[in-house]
C-alpha cells in the first residue's frame, strides 16, 4: 500500500460553472480529492450571470 493518494486536477478554463460544479461534485461524492485550476477563466451564463450583473434594489432606478 502506497502513501500516494491520487488527486484529480481539472482545468477550469472555458468550462461552464454549473456543469463543472456537477462534475466536481460527482468526483467528491466518490471520495476523490479534486483540485480546480484557472478558476478565473470559468464561464458564467444564464440566470446566475444576469443576477450578478443587476444592481442592488436600493440602487435601481425609481420611476
Amino acid at each position: 500500500m502506497s502513501t500516494f493518494e491520487p488527486v484529480v486536477v481539472i482545468d477550469g478554463k472555458g468550462h461552464l460553472l454549473g456543469r463543472l460544479a456537477s462534475t466536481v461534485a460527482k468526483q467528491l461524492l466518490n471520495g476523490q480529492k479534486v483540485v480546480v485550476v484557472r478558476c478565473e477563466a470559468i464561464n458564467i451564463s444564464g440566470e446566475f450571470f444576469r443576477a450578478k450583473r443587476m444592481p442592488a434594489p436600493s440602487l435601481a432606478q425609481v420611476w
